[in-house]
């Protein structure tokens, strides 16, 4: 399924295989000015390569190589010729995908191979120009857009909540609050989440986040002080695990928040 809306020059394009799948299932790609950013699942790959048919479409950027964000390029290249651009990280991770966990492969589905070249420092289009971030807290290949004359931030993964209680086991968390600073110190006016709505005025959203998040890395080293395990640390800052955890075979749980800021301190 796939639903579209207008931000000015900008159309968000939110996808998902079934209508009534829960909102984190959802991810967002991008259109602007012929530069799709992320082609998003594989579930819905030939639904957006029909619905793009009448539009513009000269350049795709994955923010990262991630299923749910690289699955319809091998048929928008086929279909309308176009460039494909990732971190150089991800260029074999996108041409070898990994095998996926079941809940992945259910609701996202397996890329195909696509032909992906190198990011520069900046990609431009016929009237912007967008300035590469490198974000590496989500996965080492993680970029956000930055087109500084309008302001528009297109933050991949990295933003999702004021509030996460979750993370797979590579995000880095220390470096997803560094990640966060960086992109709040350009004060972007309009930011487009891929896995979330656009959010405008993002300014208070990115100080919240980032507050919550110190708070979370001071209270785990805290409690780690105090002797207390990683499993008696979740326990008291997150409570119970919630059903996402066990939905996606712990690979989504807030044990793993708090083992990567564990790392940090033992580091």
């Amino acid at each position: 399924m796939i639903e579209s809306k207008a931000y000015g020059e900008v159309l968000q394009i939110r996808m998902c295989r079934y209508p009534d799948f829960p909102p984190a299932t959802w991810v967002c790609a991008y259109l602007v000015d012929g530069l799709l950013v992320d082609s998003g699942p594989a579930h819905t790959a030939q639904e957006l390569t029909a619905f793009l048919k009448d539009k513009i479409v000269k350049k795709v950027v994955n923010t990262h190589f991630h299923e749910d964000h690289i699955s319809a390029n091998k048929l928008l290249q086929d279909a309308y010729g176009v460039e494909i651009f990732a971190h150089a990280l991800a260029i074999d991770k996108i041409n070898r995908p990994a095998e996926l966990y079941p809940y992945q492969e259910e609701v996202w589905g397996y890329p195909v191979p696509s032909l992906v070249k190198p990011l520069a420092d900046i990609l431009e289009t016929e009237k912007y120009r967008f300035e590469v971030i490198a974000t590496p807290g989500h996965d080492l290949d993680h970029v956000c857009l930055f087109e500084r004359s309008q302001g528009w931030l297109f933050t991949g993964d990295l933003y999702v909540t004021t509030r996460p209680t979750a993370s797979r086991p590579m995000f880095d968390m220390p470096q997803i609050l560094e990640d966060l600073k960086k992109i709040r110190a350009l004060n972007p006016r309009i930011m487009f989440p891929a896995p979330t709505h656009v959010v405008l005025d993002p300014a208070d959203k990115l100080d919240r986040t980032i507050d919550y998040l110190e708070d979370v890395g001071a209270r785990v080293a805290e409690l780690h002080s105090r002797g207390m395990d990683t499993e008696q640390i979740r326990q008291e800052i997150f409570g119970d695990e919630g059903i996402i955890a066990e939905m996606t075979q712990q690979q989504f749980s807030s044990l793993n928040i708090v083992k990567s800021f564990l790392e940090k301190y033992e580091r």
